[in-house]
């Protein structure tokens, strides 16, 4: 049956794929129970939902609520199992907003066999975790987990898509803002290479200043966006940022609000393929854009590919753009983890037919090279995770092949159609994606 995958995590669900079993802490003590609970699902003692009960509705006293969401949160705040279950309820209105969006990526599947494939660590995954020892356990914990499940992170996503794209060239990128008029200008020629309508595409910037001292009216607009999905969960989200922020919790990372596990990511994302949640997105004013994150840039200046890679992230959240236009994203593939798969390892090879391209960014051998090193990079090992990307090799062999392409056509001023690109991708994916473990 055909269908169509509208969930794309753009790159990769970097700061969480990559770190699958290698985050600082997962366990939360009682005494930062107030900020830093884990998932519903996972709630460790009563006695701590209890206090966590006792907090929420000291909270919700003191708003100034409507009568409807008033009613809900002392619901909510009945008992321990309703408090549980709002926040699952809420928690899963507010990531089916995500997954539509293309932002979030929480779905289960099964099956493709990891026996068969060589999978290894990177130069990536070391680096993400060697900054997640560094911070703080508990701080890490409320950054992930927030009151029930609604967390920092998730304010973060949301700021990125309610933000307005400006210019490029005003839209600060990398350390200090290093990248920006490099980037500035890939973004640019992107929208001119390809044979598809993306003038309304914009950038922005994925960072964590919204959680800073200057951030609250920001904060506060995220609050009252999401209130517009789950009036709960912005409850939820709410008594669970502004306390930990209020806490401290920002401290336990190096660098505060500039520490890049905050942004270590970028996604596309187009409103009008967002399927359900279309309408919403909408009405909150979102539009059709590209993020990239300031931690990504960053790791790829420090691990010596910020010359290309950073250009190479930002040609593969077009490429998802170009299949945003072309409705790329529907497949006979009903395994989740395999359509995910297809569609990734397509915008790779999108990002890097225009970076070696003449009429792109004309990469040389030298940085060829670096180029199929960034998407090897970026490779990940959760073979029946919905959001599997490919492996290191696959991801470097899509990204070769396509580097072939640009380099082979006989006529190197003709740029192919992106439907030819797509369809001779298409032909390829079976060998990219063949076993390779010897």
């Amino acid at each position: 049956m055909k269908r169509s995958i509208l969930a794309t995590l753009a790159v990769a669900s970097l700061a969480t794929m990559s770190l699958t079993g290698a985050t600082a802490a997962n366990a939360t003590s009682p005494a930062a129970a107030t900020v830093a609970m884990t998932a519903p699902h996972a709630a460790a003692q009563s006695a701590d939902i209890s206090q966590l009960r006792q907090q929420f509705n000291d909270y919700i006293a003191g708003l100034d609520l409507d009568a409807d969401t008033r009613a809900a949160a002392e619901a909510a705040g009945s008992s321990d199992d309703a408090l549980v279950a709002a926040a699952a309820k809420s928690l899963a209105q507010v990531k089916a907003a995500l997954t539509d969006a293309g932002v979030d990526n929480e779905w289960t599947s099964g099956a493709i066999d990891p026996d068969g494939y060589d999978c290894s660590t990177t130069e990536f995954r070391e680096w993400a975790r060697a900054q997640t020892a560094q911070i703080d356990p508990a701080s890490w914990d409320w950054y992930q987990n927030g009151f029930l499940g609604l967390s920092p992170d998730l304010l973060l996503q949301y700021w990125t898509l309610m933000k307005t794209p400006t210019n490029p060239h005003d839209t600060p990128l990398g350390p200090n803002g290093a990248n920006t008029n490099e980037l500035a200008r890939t973004f640019t020629n992107l929208q001119r290479f390809w044979d598809v309508d993306t003038s309304d595409v914009g950038l922005v910037s994925l960072d964590a200043k919204v959680l800073g001292p200057d951030g609250a009216a920001d904060r506060q607009h995220v609050y009252d966006g999401l209130s517009e999905i789950s009036p709960l969960g912005a409850l939820f989200l709410q008594i669970g940022v502004e306390g930990g922020l209020g806490s401290g919790r920002l401290n336990g990372f190096p660098g505060g609000v500039d520490n890049p596990m905050f942004s270590l990511n970028a996604f596309a994302i187009d409103p009008a393929h967002s399927g359900d949640s279309q309408e919403t997105l909408e009405a909150l004013g979102i539009t059709r854009r590209v993020a990239v994150g300031q931690g990504i840039l960053q790791m790829w200046n420090e691990l010596g590919l910020g010359r290309v890679a950073g250009r190479a992230v930002m040609a593969h959240e077009f490429g998802h753009q170009v299949q945003y236009s072309d409705n790329l994203f529907e497949t006979d593939i009903t395994d989740e983890a395999e359509a995910t798969r297809r569609t990734e390892l397509m915008a790779d090879a999108f990002g890097t037919y225009f970076m070696v391209h003449k009429r792109g960014e004309s990469l040389n051998k030298a940085y060829t090279l670096q180029d199929l090193q960034t998407f090897y990079n970026v490779g990940d090992c959760s073979f029946s995770s919905p959001g599997h990307h490919g492996t290191p090799n696959q991801r470097y062999h899509s990204s070769a092949w396509a580097a072939g392409l640009a380099k082979s056509a006989d006529d190197q001023g003709h740029v192919l159609p992106s439907l030819t690109v797509a369809d001779s991708f298409e032909t390829m994916l079976p060998e990219i994606v063949a076993p390779d473990a010897h």
